[in-house]
């Protein structure tokens, strides 16, 4: 990134703001480039990730990553259509409730988050900054605290 992006006249809450959202697009841009092989990306990596390691082996209800991952229900439909076709997914109806979708992971897309976990992990790995666990942590810290005030 280069440091001439900012104005002067910019406040150090909107540097931050626009800092914050180009290092997400780096950050999420590695990760995809991670994910590209497998016929994956963060969405649908972390759409897996949240159905095998909530779900379990009850599954989870379709709104409930809707909610967790914030994507609208008509995105997340059209995302899960894609998984399911893969055959990484299964969705069924909840009992009593048509209305209501539970999503399962199959032994495919189980076999498929085992397969990219060792890149993903290095690929988070390389993006951490090399700075102290101290900076780190009050980093967390002070960002954790600003989402809890928004």
């Amino acid at each position: 990134m280069q440091d001439n992006i900012y104005s002067e006249k910019q406040s150090t809450d909107a540097k931050l703001i626009y800092t914050i959202g180009f290092l997400w697009n780096d950050i999420n841009d590695k990760i995809d480039k991670t994910l590209k092989p497998y016929d994956l990306n963060s969405a649908k990596f972390n759409i897996l990730m949240i159905i095998k390691h909530v779900g379990k082996d009850e599954g989870v209800q379709q709104n409930f990553i809707s909610d967790k991952l914030l994507v609208t229900p008509s995105n997340i439909t059209k995302m899960l259509d894609k998984l399911e076709a893969d055959e990484l997914i299964t969705r069924n109806d909840k009992k009593n409730d048509r209305r209501v979708k539970i999503i399962k992971i199959t032994k495919k897309g189980i076999e498929l988050l085992d397969k990219v976990w060792v890149e993903y992990k290095e690929t988070i790995n390389k993006l951490s900054p090399k700075i102290s666990e101290k900076a780190k942590e009050n980093l967390l810290s002070s960002l954790i605290e600003w989402q809890k005030n928004i």
